[in-house]
């Protein structure tokens, strides 16, 4: 994956970074079925621009490993991050919500978080392992969007969000 000159590959930058913009277009396409639901919206258009944002940094800027090390790092902060206030907003919504699901995701975000720290801070891992290490933090993240239920229940979800 990583060339002996310690430059990024371009079929792995490209593979990442147009995987990543489709997905963020899938995900503004998914934003805007949810329009009128306020904090749905916000909370999917927010994620879609992050992995906009990303997919073109990694096409634009990314020429090293370390890079990417990097570029990940703030993405997988920015998403345990966004988990946290996307759960607070729910609680400020003053509607009755699914406790157990926000707490899943409050919970996801909060190890995505560390996760990533525990990670950037060691320096002696191999570069393969971060790699392999992002990779499981990406599919946390996935099965945790494809695994999105309503957090509030089904009468007040349609009137509050």
């Amino acid at each position: 994956m990583l060339t002996k000159y310690g430059s990024f590959q371009s079929p792995i930058k490209i593979t990442i970074g147009v995987s990543l913009i489709i997905a963020a277009i899938v995900g503004f396409l998914a934003a805007l079925t949810l329009l009128q639901k306020r904090v749905a919206f916000s909370y999917h258009i927010i994620h879609a621009l992050a992995m906009l944002v990303y997919g073109i940094s990694v096409l634009i800027f990314v020429n090293t490993f370390e890079t990417l090390k990097y570029f990940s790092w703030f993405l997988f902060l920015f998403y345990a991050f966004s988990e946290i206030i996307f759960c607070s907003l729910i609680f400020n919504l003053n509607k009755e919500v699914v406790f157990k699901i926000v707490f899943v995701r409050l919970v996801l975000g909060l190890m995505v978080g560390i996760f990533t720290i525990v990670i950037m801070n060691y320096r002696d891992l191999s570069d393969i392992f971060v790699l392999k290490s992002y990779g499981l933090i990406f599919v946390v993240i996935g099965v945790n969007i494809l695994l999105y239920f309503p957090v509030m229940k089904p009468k007040e979800l349609d009137e509050a969000l």
